[in-house]
């Protein structure tokens, strides 16, 4: 038992090794391995505590952003023992699972092959169900993302993370399946494993964009803690580093994208702010799309506002997934039994009811942006139904400053590169203090921002309208998914039993 729980930690902490800000994705196939090992053979009950030991080791560290985000630990160690329950789940369903080896009614290759698509369905499906419940879910730390500097990640544009993390178990399990196999199977394992890896390189990806336009990024990084008058400090910022790319810039752009909370001053209703704001952009006579807040009764919106010159706001989204415990505090007052922290959020942010688009007019035409705001860029249906709904580009506006030094902001720009390559779109994530980047629908990253440094360029980017297979059936997908997982689920638990039984008789 000590080696299975050793065997459980090793690849929980390799999982986490394959995600960045580590980003060796190949560690990946080494984690999951590791769990089926670790489960393989167990009953129900030892599968779950094992590959929740597994979850937690993965999860712990992945998360030590939200130690800095909420000051204390307990929000670390609380969100990775939640999350860590879908790996314990999956682990007593994986358990079962592994006992198709006693049906010796069915040839080794077709129990092997039985055994991988049904771990490979349930897997998927309890990502999809941990990225929904509760409150919306969490999809960090989602296997898909992990492989985005894989070659799988060429598959994308087809299933989104769903096929590329799907092939990442299927090689996961062939390799652990080796050790149990004749030489020929484990040779023909091994070949296939190759094969999965190395034959995505002649996947084609990305898409030749039939127009661009010029944008001017903007990362006006944020002041030091306690400055006074920070909030409106952070909109100076953006302002002072937006007019001195300007005047340096021999490209004039057609538009200038900030980050979310930009400005935390409802630029609408603050005098100061709304100054700073609208006068730029009637100044130099260029549309601005940037991040503001709008409190209002009951709550507040993290709104993405799209200013154009002497107009003013002709476009909003509104954040439709505000994060919990992070921008809203569901029963607060049952929290606040356990830790004060709750109250750090001091009024919830609203979801929003719109999908992630806004239009902004350039010359003639008026250009479709898709504008998941920050933790959105996770969710595999918001971006989709933005793209479906006729993005062109998508901007993912952040504001990573809680974060500080921590991983997140790498994850996140891994997140928004996985994105460019599954919708085939330009991405541009634009981030108050850093990660600050433009990644194109190949993959390629034109340019990135280190964090806490003010940063701002114009890039010429391309603007697309064709969508990809993963962008069209991303709501089918959901439940297809659903399905197979719950089928799979059934099946190993109806055979498991069955075979429990005959071996009393």
């Amino acid at each position: 038992m000590i080696i299975r729980l050793l065997a459980a930690v090793a690849g929980g902490l390799a999982m986490w090794l394959a995600n960045e800000p580590v980003g060796w994705w190949v560690f990946a196939f080494i984690g999951l391995a590791l769990l089926w090992l670790a489960v393989r053979g167990r009953g129900v009950a030892a599968g779950f505590g094992l590959a929740w030991v597994w979850g937690f080791a993965f999860f712990l560290p992945l998360f030590h952003w939200a130690t800095e985000a909420s000051g204390t630990i307990l929000a670390q160690i609380a969100l990775a023992a939640v999350e860590a329950v879908y790996i314990g789940v999956l682990g007593s369903v994986w358990a079962l699972i592994a006992r198709f080896d006693r049906m010796e009614n069915l040839r080794p290759t077709a129990r092997t092959t039985i055994q991988i698509l049904l771990a490979v369905f349930t897997w998927l499906a309890m990502e999809q169900l941990r990225s929904a419940w509760p409150f919306g879910g969490m999809p960090w730390g989602t296997l898909g993302f992990a492989l985005v500097d894989s070659p799988l990640v060429r598959f994308a544009p087809y299933g989104s993370t769903v096929l590329v993390g799907g092939l990442g178990v299927v090689i996961a399990l062939l390799l652990a399946m080796t050790i149990r196999m004749t030489f020929l199977g484990a040779t023909l394992a091994v070949v296939s494993v190759l094969g999965l890896v190395i034959l995505p390189v002649i996947v084609p990806i990305g898409a030749n964009a039939p127009a661009t336009m010029n944008i001017a990024v903007v990362q006006g990084n944020i002041p030091e803690d306690g400055a006074k008058n920070r909030a409106l400090t952070v909109t100076q910022n953006h302002a002072e580093a937006t007019r001195t790319l300007l005047a340096e810039s021999t490209i004039t752009p057609d538009l200038i994208v900030w980050p979310e909370s930009s400005s935390d001053r409802d630029v609408r209703r603050d005098g100061q702010a709304g100054e700073i704001v609208f006068g730029l952009v009637d100044e130099f006579g260029i549309p601005l799309v940037m991040g503001t807040q709008e409190y209002v009764d009951g709550g507040r919106y993290n709104d993405v506002l799209v200013i154009e010159p002497q107009v003013g706001v002709t476009d909003r989204y509104s954040k439709q997934h505000p994060v919990p415990f992070g921008e809203y505090v569901p029963y607060r007052d049952f929290f606040r039994n356990f830790t004060p922290a709750v109250d750090l959020v001091g009024t919830d942010m609203l979801a929003g009811e719109e999908p992630a688009n806004v239009f902004v007019q350039i010359g003639q035409s008026a250009v479709n942006l898709a504008v998941p705001i920050c933790f959105e860029v996770a969710y595999n249906e918001i971006v989709a139904q933005s793209v479906n709904n006729g993005a062109q580009l998508i901007v993912v506006p952040t504001n990573n400053a809680s974060f500080k030094e921590t991983g997140l902001s790498a994850q996140q720009f891994a997140m928004s590169r996985f994105r460019a390559i599954e919708h085939q779109r330009t991405v541009i994530q634009v981030s108050t203090s850093g990660i600050t980047g433009v990644i194109n629908s190949h993959g390629q990253i034109a340019y990135e921002t280190k964090l806490f440094t003010q940063d701002a360029r114009v890039i010429q980017v391309g603007l697309h309208e064709d969508t990809t297979i993963a962008t069209r059936t991303a709501e089918v997908r959901v439940v297809v998914i659903y399905i197979l997982g719950a089928a799979s689920a059934m099946v190993a638990g109806v055979v498991a039993f069955s075979s429990r039984d005959r071996g009393r008789s």
